[in-house]
């Protein structure tokens, strides 16, 4: 009785059952170097990397630093950390400092950080997700993203340096002060 080896029970969906095993996977990673053109469809989480021509649906997406989306996105849940030219439409929507979006924001709740840019509508309404599509702006009917090519650059184009305005890279770092005006010689009194 003490001793007895008591057998424990196979799962009922074990790999080797036949019955359907529910599996959960992490989120669906696009590298830095990965530029997809066309859409991307998921129904778990997508992190963005890399860059995206087209539209996205998943039922979470981050769009990392380096990440880019030329398009547009649904999803519950945004994360924009990176660049989207294109509209989002989601439940929950988080634009962090840095994040650069053009585009129509439609959401439920909505938080962005100091240090975000935000070029369009923002909206706010029950359920974004069957919210419909504004036709005058062509989202649906052209689809952001599908006629759009970003530029590519590679040893032959000119490396700019984004942090000085145009017209002044000959200007030297140091400023240039006049000569202050001579001082006349006081007159003998």
């Amino acid at each position: 009785m003490f001793f007895k080896k008591s057998r424990a029970k196979a799962p009922k969906n074990g790999p080797n059952s036949g019955g359907r095993q529910r599996h959960r996977s992490g989120p669906s990673l696009l590298s830095l170097d990965l530029v997809i053109d066309g859409s991307v469809s998921t129904g778990g989480e997508l992190q963005v990397d890399g860059t995206i021509n087209g539209t996205v649906r998943a039922r979470a997406v981050v769009v990392d630093g380096n990440g880019v989306v030329y398009g547009d996105i649904t999803a519950e849940e945004v994360i924009v950390r990176g660049r989207v030219i294109g509209p989002i439409r989601a439940l929950h929507i988080h634009i962090y400092a840095g994040a650069h979006i053009e585009g129509d924001v439609i959401n439920q709740t909505l938080s962005i950080e100091n240090g975000a840019h935000v070029d369009g509508k923002i909206r706010r309404v029950e359920d974004p997700l069957s919210e419909p599509i504004d036709q005058e702006q062509g989202y649906a009917s052209s689809g952001w993203g599908q006629n759009y090519a970003p530029p590519v650059y590679d040893q032959h184009y000119p490396q700019e340096n984004v942090y000085s305005l145009p017209g002044t890279d000959d200007i030297a770092d140091d400023p240039v002060y006049p000569e202050p005006p001579a001082r006349k010689p006081k007159a003998a009194e």
